[in-house]
């Protein structure tokens, strides 16, 4: 946006649902993924928790979160919700 020209509570709302939907079809990307590993590990008989995994991607969300400016408790938080809903998926 030019910071020449005034800025509209339309636009800023337009590119926040941007954001928004760009958020959604990357969940939705990291979920078919997830699909895909639940079948991998019960074809190879893999347990679906992996703690050293979990804390690398922890890890590395608390660095992106730092480096992009979101609050590195709500990026875990998050990060939390989708591991959760990741390991129901592969339990399924």
């Amino acid at each position: 946006m030019p910071s020449s020209d005034p800025v509209t509570v339309g636009e800023i709302r337009e590119a926040i649902d941007e954001a928004d939907s760009l958020l959604i079809r990357a969940l939705g990307a990291r979920f078919r993924g997830v699909d895909f590993l639940r079948r991998l590990k019960k074809f190879e008989r893999i347990r679906i928790e992996d703690p050293v995994r979990e804390q690398e991607l922890k890890a590395k969300w608390k660095k992106e979160a730092r480096e992009c400016k979101v609050p590195e408790h709500l990026a875990l938080l998050m990060l939390d919700f989708i591991l959760s809903e990741s390991k129901r998926i592969q339990e399924s």
